[in-house]
């Protein structure tokens, strides 16, 4: 498995194209799985149609653009759509893809229905290439953090996929107070090593070997307490 990890759909531009591009191949199938949508703002199958249509779906465009980039064809293109398909059709779809792409918004959500569906062990043992956008990075974690905003009023930890084990991210990084109090946090009681993702940085994890996309800074607390944090790469 190939993981790659991002805050936004902007993976053709140019601060991590150059890696990618010999990732991603134009003859991958991508299954989309948009499960970390809030409760309040889609409830049923006409919800999610005009969130992810293909003709005026208002985020079709922002989530398969980047793969159009990479000349991907359309038609290898998916969507796992919550409302319409069940367990089966899913394991399926993951079974015939390349690429399994996760999108933004709530990742304990997006757990939950990962595991109403039960494809939990199917995405654990995938053999191909694994991409997500800040929730969708989150997930890829066996455990991560939820530092509070908008979303979420409190600091919490959470389960992710039994994926990637020794490091943690802090997504959509901006040097707040709040954001670094988590960092600290999590390396104080939980790993030695955050990595703090500013909107154009992402990670590649490509057998073993961690490449950082961007803009991106390390936090690490090496024995005896010593809080440190090495330049961006």
């Amino acid at each position: 498995m190939i993981n790659i990890l991002l805050n936004l759909y902007n993976f053709h531009e140019s601060w991590c194209y150059e890696k990618l591009k010999n990732i991603i191949s134009d003859s991958h199938k991508v299954l989309i799985i948009p499960f970390s949508f809030h409760d309040d703002w889609m409830t049923n199958k006409d919800e999610w149609e005009k969130a992810y249509n293909k003709d005026d779906g208002k985020y079709y465009d922002d989530v398969v653009n980047p793969f159009l980039s990479y000349n991907i064809s359309e038609k290898n293109i998916k969507w796992l759509n919550y409302f319409n398909d069940d367990s089966e059709i899913a394991k399926k779809n993951i079974q015939e893809s390349d690429i399994l792409f996760f999108t933004g918004g709530l990742p304990d959500r997006m757990m939950d229905r990962l595991r109403e569906f039960k494809i939990i062990e199917e995405i654990e043992e995938f053999k191909g290439i694994v991409m997500g956008s800040s929730a969708g990075a989150m997930i890829q974690l066996e455990n991560y953090h939820i530092t509070p905003d908008k979303d979420y009023d409190v600091f919490s930890y959470e389960k992710g996929l039994n994926i990637i084990s020794d490091f943690y991210i802090e997504v959509h990084y901006n040097n707040t107070d709040l954001q670094n109090n988590s960092i600290k946090k999590v390396l104080n009681e939980k790993v030695k090593r955050v990595y703090a993702m500013k909107d154009t940085g992402g990670l590649l994890i490509n057998k073993g070997e961690i490449v950082l996309l961007g803009d991106v800074e390390v936090f690490e607390n090496i024995p005896y307490s010593v809080f440190i944090k090495t330049k961006k790469y």
